[in-house]
């Protein structure tokens, strides 16, 4: 029973942090062999003791030791020496035992600063592992042989580990999470670490335009008005409200709001983490086909590729197929990657067949022949050609037509695709 709770409570116990390139040359005594680091978070409700714990970087194995070097108090007498006891929610560091070299070389020295109350822990020698080169992995094994991982050991061809940059470090997103690329993110602090401290990822605002649909009327005229849905969602882990939201139709096509052109405007309110918030605005349908833009400006947002969406928003009565975009740049970069027409069908039990053409006539991609089984619904494009192949940037023609009861509609749409 007691081997039981012991197994549970390492479970909790994770690799949150990695220091595999610090700033600085290397060489004996330098500050890229001293100031390597791994740190541990134990987010269960228990202290546990990581004596006998093992660091692996699979070149070596090296066994996790209580830190003697009372010098380090120096800088923060807060920090916790002499044991291997790591606090419930507490923070534990592996340090090279030489990072308080007294002789030291290349400056760099004792760089970090370190949360109040970090257990700091070395192992029996001069290095962690064999010493952490940027494509190494790290396991952290508990004596009875719970794990926690950095760099997805079991998955060596995925795109982790890799080099983060000089002096900075890799961060664990959910320390709860998996070992997995979408769980990892390279440090955002001014000082490229944060050893003993909260991750900085999760301490940056991370806000999407998570949707933006017409939603009323069905069939939209010159003036009349229609109704749109915009949700914003907070994907990081910190309540925010220090955003605001930009609507606006865009007339000239630039992709920016000009002066004169229809625009709303909406201050944030709280989102908590992990929630969205709906609401739906009014506007006037425009005469020809025009480019409803939704734009997040979220301070301190990092990752601003899903900050914006578009929409294309015109007459529609008589459109069997639209395009929801007029362009698009599937360059995996998360806004746009690939282009999304609408359809509506006079009637049902017929066959539609969509498909791309280049601007001389060959097909590129057929992207539907068939009944499509519901009277509306969507059709998406991901930029590549019959085979698979990236197509060239450049104007193509989406030629479709429908059949039914032996009558036929068709129709051809210009559609831009862009690469960077």
């Amino acid at each position: 029973m007691v081997t039981v709770v012991l197994l549970m409570l390492a479970g909790r116990v994770a690799v949150s942090e990695v220091m595999a390139n610090p700033a600085g040359a290397s060489g004996a005594h330098g500050p890229e062999d001293r100031n390597e680091f791994v740190e541990l978070y134990n987010s269960g409700p228990e202290a546990v003791d990581l004596l006998d714990w093992t660091l692996d970087d699979l070149d070596a194995v090296d066994r996790l030791a209580a830190w003697r070097d009372s010098t380090l108090l120096d800088s923060n007498p807060t920090l916790v020496v002499g044991t291997t006891w790591l606090a419930a929610g507490g923070y534990a560091v592996v340090l090279d035992a030489e990072y308080t070299d007294p002789e030291p070389a290349g400056g760099q020295v004792r760089p970090y600063r370190f949360g109040d109350g970090t257990l700091i822990l070395t192992t029996g020698n001069t290095t962690l592992g064999n010493g952490l080169a940027v494509n190494d992995p790290v396991i952290i094994a508990s004596p009875w042989g719970d794990t926690s991982t950095y760099g997805t050991p079991a998955d060596p061809g995925d795109s982790i580990p890799a080099n983060p940059g000089d002096g900075l470090s890799w961060e664990r997103i959910d320390p709860a999470g998996p070992d997995a690329v979408a769980n990892w993110a390279v440090c955002h602090d001014s000082s490229g670490s944060t050893p003993g401290r909260p991750n900085s990822i999760t301490q940056c605002p991370d806000l999407a335009v998570a949707d933006l649909a017409v939603v009323s009327p069905d069939s939209l005229i010159p003036g009349g008005p229609f109704e749109c849905l915009v949700a914003v969602a907070n994907l990081g882990f910190v309540v925010t409200s220090d955003w605001q939201l930009s609507l606006y139709l865009d007339v000239s096509g630039n992709g920016a709001h000009d002066p004169g052109e229809p625009r709303s405007l909406f201050n944030g309110w709280r989102l908590a983490a992990g929630t969205d918030s709906a609401f739906r605005t009014t506007w006037s349908c425009p005469d020809t086909r025009t480019e409803l833009w939704a734009r997040l400006d979220c301070p301190g947002d990092l990752d601003t590729a899903d900050n914006r969406r578009r929409i294309s928003v015109g007459p529609t009565a008589a459109e069997l197929l639209r395009p929801l975009v007029a362009g698009f740049t599937p360059d995996e970069d998360g806004f746009e990657d690939t282009l999304r027409f609408a359809y509506r069908l006079p009637e049902p039990g017929g066959r539609l067949r969509v498909v791309v053409y280049d601007l001389a006539g060959r097909q590129v991609r057929e992207l539907l022949d068939d009944e499509p089984g519901t009277d509306e619904g969507t059709i998406d494009w991901d930029g590549s050609d019959d085979l698979g192949r990236p197509a060239a940037p450049g104007v193509y023609a989406v030629w479709y037509r429908y059949l039914v009861a032996g009558a036929a509609s068709s129709g051809r749409l210009p559609i831009f695709l862009f690469r960077r």
